[in-house]
């Protein structure tokens, strides 16, 4: 357990590292979380004010939505919405490659990245909603039985898609060949047993927890010295601080495969960086 605690610490730092050397690179999360609820947003206020929300949970079959109009538009959503997490990742990817080729990024050189692979970002979004579509329909064919099978397969499906962004934006190849290289990687590199998302994980609460601390202070002095405004303040403080928090995990994360990824095809790792931490990144099973 400790050594794995230990591991989890190099591989925290170094993704940490990169975002703290490169500040500018936390927008990409924010503004992809933001475009996430605009894409959500999109979806609900036509739904809602059409009466259509209400048509898809009413228990009169009379009234109901078809099951082919309500998957194409969990189609429609889930493409929109994989499609801006896959943009502005990759352009998130192309930056942490440029840090790793010694060079310095900017927010413009990871968004021009992406606008270049638009065709492939587009075709993984399109790949990725028939998917999800795929499991919603399993879960939605068994409340229990379902669910399970839907979160194995789902699990598998993220494990094995590992390393697709950082293909295409590297690569530049189609949503197949992504997928195929993910899966050639993990299998010929490392095997099946990810233990990278423990080692953000760990450092990541140590990020939230003394942002959680100092948000919830604030809330206790607000009610205790301030008025109704003081307490709205000191929330919205809160509540800016936990939305930081994340987006410098999730930075991080994308962070960590994109230094991966070249040490899983033997590319060139920058200076200073470990590569028998980074080897044991994924750990082959017996």
């Amino acid at each position: 357990m400790f050594e794995t605690l230990a591991r989890s610490w190099e591989y925290a730092k170094i993704s940490y590292g990169v975002i703290w050397e490169n500040k500018q690179l936390v927008i990409f999360p924010i503004i992809s979380s933001v475009a996430a609820i605009l894409v959500m947003a999109s979806f609900i206020v036509p739904l809602w004010s059409s009466g259509m929300i209400e048509r898809m949970t009413s228990d009169d079959p009379a009234n109901q939505l078809s099951n082919g109009v309500i998957y194409t538009i969990l189609f429609a959503f889930y493409f929109c919405n994989y499609f801006v997490i896959v943009f502005f990742n990759a352009a998130l990817t192309a930056c942490a490659m440029r840090v790793i080729n010694g060079e310095q990024p900017t927010v413009g050189d990871g968004l021009a990245v992406a606008m270049s692979r638009l065709p492939q970002i587009i075709g993984w979004a399109f790949v990725s909603a028939i998917v999800g579509v795929i499991l919603q329909i399993i879960e939605n064919a068994n409340e229990k039985v379902g669910r399970f099978i839907s979160s194995i397969l789902g699990s598998a499906w993220t494990a094995l898609t590992y390393f697709v962004v950082p293909v295409i934006v590297v690569d530049g190849v189609g949503p197949i060949e992504a997928f195929k290289s993910s899966v050639g990687t993990l299998k010929s590199q490392w095997g099946t047993a990810l233990v990278g998302g423990f080692s953000l994980g760990f450092l990541g609460l140590l990020v939230i927890i003394p942002i959680v601390l100092v948000s919830a202070g604030l809330i206790w002095l607000a009610t205790q010295s301030m008025g109704s405004t003081g307490v709205i303040a000191a929330v919205v403080v809160g509540l800016v601080l936990f939305a930081i928090g994340m987006a410098v995990n999730s930075a991080a994360g994308v962070v960590f495969k994109a230094l991966l990824f070249p040490f899983a095809t033997n590319r060139t790792l920058p200076q200073g960086i470990d590569a028998s931490h980074l080897g044991e990144a994924f750990v082959s099973k017996e």
